[in-house]
């Protein structure tokens, strides 16, 4: 028995002892990395969703310079990332009236736009114009402006240092005003040759054709450089990777289509290319892991393509999840069929993120492709601990560049393991049953000779 429980731990430890090298994967890719951060970001290409041998992605690994693997961690696909709005320049005319006057109330604005260009008069609502003593305000013409805007910049003229608070507001039609901001802090000083400065104001945005500056009363009125409107911050998709195949026509099956993408993809959207215009393919898409399993229906739609003035119209993209890596389109046999040529399968799909830790010296390699790895990424919250899952700022993390593909491990890695664990299980089942047949043999053994041995012995005499 202490023999047994012996060779069972020291082929545990010999297996716990085996440690990842890059050699046993079949493709690695090296990494050049910048500075010293403590994290990087490599933005997976698609040569490693060929190379994988798990759809999960849980044979990649990363190694240092001294090929000892380091923590990584997948970030979150991301649905959508925040784009910046645009800014761009607004014509602006500056409004001036008395030095005395101090309400809006009863101004009118009336703006006059000939081949000559645009004027701008002050008047009061019974038609009196206005002298223009001092500069009260300014008049924004937004008319041209192809976003709401959120935001105004009004930087000071150089050289000019002021402190003063504006109103914003805005109006279609120069008669009535509503308020979009009020008492916004304006402010350029200059000292020692340093300039501060405080000049965008955000507002609520607004697709108003005019907006006003009204400087509050007491406050100065300095001279605008310029004036530039800001649109407000918008989700849009990430950007995808894409490609497209070739499709294998089935001498079978007329209409029906087989595609092999390579690898398994994290496919979200996929289409069919017809080979010519005004086609329309009522289509059934059916998808497999690997050659040896059957078909299952993932999505059903109608693909075209039609000729129409300047151009051609083309179905949108169909949204599928989809990490398959075969495909089949069966097309309904009552559109007629699809011409001479095949098909192509186009489909697109996120590219995946890791983050690792710069643990060691540099540089780095990313490895994958072994029969032998299980998963190993840590959940990012692990990985870095600071990070914030709701906002997914990957551009947080410096890049790391990849370099071209080494293939020179691939044969031995790609093989099926042996299991090592499996066969040691019915090993050590095998010898404990062995050693549990010795044990009732031994046992039944002494139990016989006890029993032989108080038959063998005579009774004593009764006294």
């Amino acid at each position: 028995m202490i023999r047994m429980h012996a060779v069972l731990w020291m082929s545990a430890f010999a297996l716990a002892a085996h440690a990842e090298s890059p050699d046993e994967f079949a493709y690695r890719i090296p990494l050049s990395t910048e500075g010293d951060a403590p994290f990087f970001r490599i933005e997976l290409p698609p040569a490693v969703y060929e190379g994988a041998v798990r759809r999960d992605l849980g044979d990649l690994r990363v190694f240092n310079q001294e090929g000892a693997p380091v923590a990584f961690s997948f970030l979150p696909r991301p649905a959508s990332v925040r784009e910046a709005g645009a800014s761009f320049e607004l014509p602006f005319f500056p409004l001036r009236a008395e030095s005395a006057r101090q309400d809006w109330g009863d101004v009118a604005i009336n703006v006059r736009r000939t081949a000559a260009g645009t004027t701008v008069d002050l008047a009061t609502r019974d038609g009196k114009p206005i002298a223009g003593e001092r500069v009260v305000g300014y008049l924004i013409d937004a008319t041209d402006a192809k976003e709401p805007i959120a935001a105004l910049t009004l930087p000071l003229r150089s050289g000019i240092s002021a402190t003063t608070r504006v109103r914003i507001e805005a109006s279609d039609d120069l008669i009535g005003w509503r308020t979009l901001a009020d008492g916004a802090p304006l402010l350029a000083l200059e000292f020692g040759g340093r300039r501060l400065t405080r000049e965008r104001i955000e507002i609520a945005p607004t697709t108003a054709k005019y907006l006003r500056v009204a400087f509050e009363p007491g406050q100065p009125a300095p001279e605008l450089a310029e004036i530039r409107g800001e649109a407000s911050d918008r989700a849009v998709e990430a950007p995808r990777q894409s490609r497209d195949v070739g499709g294998v026509a089935l001498r079978e099956a007329t209409g029906t289509y087989e595609f092999d993408l390579g690898g398994t993809f994290p496919i979200d959207r996929v289409s069919l290319l017809l080979p010519e215009q005004n086609t329309v393919a009522p289509t059934q898409l059916f998808v497999r892991p690997s050659p040896k399993e059957e078909w299952r229906l993932l999505a059903s739609s109608v693909f075209y393509r039609l000729r129409q003035e300047g151009g051609e119209a083309t179905n949108p993209p169909l949204a599928v999840p989809g990490d398959y890596r075969y495909w089949q389109a069966r097309v309904d046999p009552k559109s007629g069929g699809l011409g001479a040529e095949p098909p192509r399968l186009s489909f697109a799909w996120y590219p995946g993120d890791v983050v690792f830790a710069a643990r060691g010296k540099g540089p780095f390699e990313l490895a994958y492709g072994s029969a032998r790895a299980g998963p190993s990424a840590l959940a990012i919250e692990t990985l870095v601990p600071a990070y914030d899952r709701t906002k997914r700022v990957a551009a947080s993390f410096p890049s790391a560049r990849a370099g071209a593909v080494s293939t020179e491990q691939s044969g031995r890695a790609l093989k099926a393991p042996i299991d090592a664990k499996r066969w040691l299980l019915w090993a050590s089942l095998a010898l404990a049953a062995i050693v549990l047949a010795w044990m009732a043999f031994s046992l039944s053994r002494q139990m016989r000779d006890s029993k032989s041995t108080r038959t063998d012995v005579p009774p004593s005499d009764a006294r």
